[in-house]
């Protein structure tokens, strides 16, 4: 078998693309090595086949945005960090050319990437459990097998290990036509998402089930008994595991919002909770908007760090939480790029729900309700996982051709 051979075979690009994404919660080498091996194969083919290089409107937006992004280090207060931050988001440049440069996806393609991407994820989640049971025996607290705890093999975030899960899980559940280990892999990675315990994303996981059940399956879904076997599953787990998932919840229910929005002073040992500092971000953003005349422009890319900072020691608050971004993509884009970056990033979701709903694909449409909802709690795409799952899954799911007549993705 010659090199051009090997170029032109159809699945060549399924297969780098599922090692790109099956590389992102191992590291950000491997990631990035299996980016460069994507990368070469397509400018290989590029230059072999010379074909007619067309972008596509959906394309164009991520595109569009990172010009945008680039285009603020002419007003950026700190234009160092912006050239970094133009760096760590490049992948909205490079993925829309390359996924525009290779043929778009058939259905089998786009199987193929995701079931190399959700064993991935199964095998990974197989580690963290092992890893957690030898800490069990050591620690004899239960603790372990949830929210970040449970990650601790990889030094991973929870909730961001919940948005892949979450992306494999909902993927296996739309197949119509499941095998034996794909069905114990939904039971698996469903239990896993419950164990991270992201309050967020389990909120997003039970909403996107119903969405599955009323529009995709009908209630009459329920009455399989297989269907009750794995609802009964996750509810035992969830059960077994709702005093960590409730315990997160009761402390939430003690954040004293008027304190955090109206108090000068905080003292280092004040009892933040998930919710309380993702408050008070909103509130120095508020702040900043009156007082830095960043509503039309923003800082810049990346550039709201040390006035973030500064706030926060003005605020008096425990040291490590000096170095957090807003923990908001809406909030953080409008920082750093003003309302017109936030309106930009909002056109993108909108006019990308509306494509995944016309798709009538499953995955597509809850990729954008997913992360639509994550991005109230993280700012995703500031971080290497996140932009790269967001960009590619984007690209990947723009670019294939989906069956209209089958509504659920198999």
């Amino acid at each position: 078998m010659n090199f051009k051979t090997i170029i032109n075979h159809p699945d060549l690009f399924s297969y780098l693309i599922a090692l790109i994404l099956s590389t992102l919660l191992i590291g950000y080498a491997p990631s990035s090595i299996a980016l460069g091996i994507f990368l070469f194969f397509v400018l290989i083919y590029v230059i072999i086949n010379k074909p007619k290089i067309t972008i596509e409107p959906m394309l164009l937006l991520p595109i569009g945005l990172y010009v945008f992004f680039c285009a603020s280090y002419f007003w950026s207060v700190d234009p160092l960090h912006t050239i970094k931050g133009l760096g760590r988001l490049v992948p909205l440049l490079i993925f829309p050319f390359a996924f525009s440069s290779i043929p778009k996806f058939t259905l089998k393609q786009y199987h193929i990437i995701l079931s190399y991407f959700s064993i991935s994820n199964v095998i990974l989640g197989v580690l963290f459990i092992i890893t957690a049971s030898i800490n069990f025996i050591h620690t004899k607290s239960f603790s372990v097998f949830t929210y970040h705890e449970l990650v601790l093999f990889l030094d991973l975030n929870a909730i961001y290990v919940s948005v892949f899960f979450s992306i494999s899980y909902f993927y296996l559940l739309s197949k119509q036509h499941k095998k034996s280990l794909e069905k114990g892999a939904i039971v698996f990675l469903g239990i896993l998402i419950l164990l991270l315990s992201s309050k967020m994303m389990i909120v997003a996981f039970v909403l996107c089930n119903i969405i599955f059940l009323v529009f995709y399956k009908g209630i009459s879904y329920l009455k399989n008994y297989k269907t009750l076997i794995v609802i009964l599953a996750l509810t035992t787990v969830f059960t077994a595991t709702s005093h960590q998932v409730i315990k997160r919840f009761i402390i939430e229910s003690t954040t004293d919002f008027n304190e955090v929005l109206h108090k000068e002073k905080f003292n280092k040992i004040y009892p933040w909770t998930g919710s309380s500092i993702r408050i008070l971000q909103l509130r120095i953003l508020k702040d900043q908007i009156q007082e830095e005349n960043i509503f039309w422009k923003g800082f810049g890319l990346y550039a709201s760090r040390n006035n973030l900072k500064e706030r926060h020691i003005n605020f008096n608050t425990y040291y490590g939480y000096h170095k957090y971004n807003y923990h908001n993509m809406y909030a953080q884009i409008l920082s750093e790029l003003g309302i017109f970056g936030l309106l930009f990033l909002l056109l993108i979701l909108i006019l990308n729900t509306k494509k995944a709903i016309q798709s009538k694909n499953f995955l597509f449409v809850i990729f954008n309700v997913i992360f639509i909802m994550i991005f109230l709690t993280e700012s995703l795409l500031w971080v290497h996982r996140g932009i790269f799952l967001f960009t590619i899954l984007f690209c990947l799911l723009n670019r294939t051709k989906f069956n209209h007549l089958q509504a659920i993705g198999n």
